[in-house]
């Protein structure tokens, strides 16, 4: 029987639990999942399953959980170590760490763990709830092949997975992990500019929200680049040049975005530190 453990049941842990449950554990290999949160008991609208129980504690959970596959650490940079050495306390030997915890090197974790080398590095984002997320995974050289694949399988199970050496998750954290916000603030923008000339709010909402997702599905599935589909839609001295002449004058999109994901990878680099 394949278990594991979720350590920290905040967005993103709630964000995977979700996209777990929604797979069916078993239909990828997990049998059992158990969660530790202190704040479990303020939580409202956790899913419910046979097979998923919840603790506020690594204590409660001694003696009612066999030794996990693999722990899963989702709690909050800030709160490392004592998150690890918490919940070490259930671990065995053989299990292994996946960590989202961003900016917390493989080294670190391994410190505190007397040395283990069973560890995983991931940077998942927050439609992983719903599926459609996108994980970067980083391995210890020492990792065995087993929790490789298992690491793999829990994140495939809630959307894409790439691979990447350890020294860049702080650039895909800037990249994927902070992405999202990235994209809701585009809809909040295009929401507030359509209401100022004159669509109701319920309209203006429905076209940007639909446009935004639209514009992502024909990137992902589409067989065209994203800058041939904008030259596309981009007929000469046409609406969307008359737009895109703002956004584009001086490279100001583009010189605001690298900024605000410059700013995000140092953030992730300071929380390692």
């Amino acid at each position: 029987m394949t278990q594991i453990l979720l350590c920290g049941c905040g967005k993103m842990g709630q964000a995977m639990l979700r996209g777990w449950l929604a797979k069916t554990p078993a239909s990828f290999g997990i049998d059992a999942i158990a969660v530790i949160d202190p704040h479990i008991g303020d939580m409202a609208d956790l899913p419910t399953h046979p097979n998923l129980r919840y603790f506020a504690s690594a204590g409660d959970a001694v003696g009612e959980l066999p030794a996990p596959d693999m722990i899963v650490l989702a709690a909050k940079p800030q709160n490392f170590p004592s998150a690890v050495e918490d919940v070490a306390v259930l671990a065995s030997p053989t299990t292994a760490w996946l960590s989202i915890m961003a900016g917390v090197s493989m080294a670190r974790i391994s410190q505190v763990l007397a040395g283990s080398e069973q560890i995983v590095r991931a940077m998942p984002n927050t439609p992983a709830a719903i599926g459609c997320g996108v994980t970067a995974l980083a391995h210890h050289a020492g990792l065995n092949a087993s929790m490789r694949q298992l690491a793999g399988a829990l994140m495939e199970a809630v959307g894409a997975v790439v691979e990447v050496d350890e020294g860049l998750l702080d650039a895909v954290t800037a990249v994927s992990g902070t992405g999202p916000a990235y994209v809701f603030l585009l809809q909040e923008a295009m929401e507030a500019a359509a209401m100022k000339m004159g669509l109701e709010a319920e309209v203006a909402r429905q076209l940007s929200i639909a446009t935004i997702a639209g514009g992502g599905a024909l990137m992902r599935d589409g067989e065209e680049n994203p800058a041939t589909l904008r030259a596309n839609v981009t007929s000469p001295h046409g609406t969307t040049a008359a737009a895109m002449e703002v956004l584009l004058a001086d490279d100001a999109l583009m010189r605001l975005m690298e900024r605000a994901m410059l700013a995000a990878r140092r953030r992730s680099e300071e929380l390692g530190k």
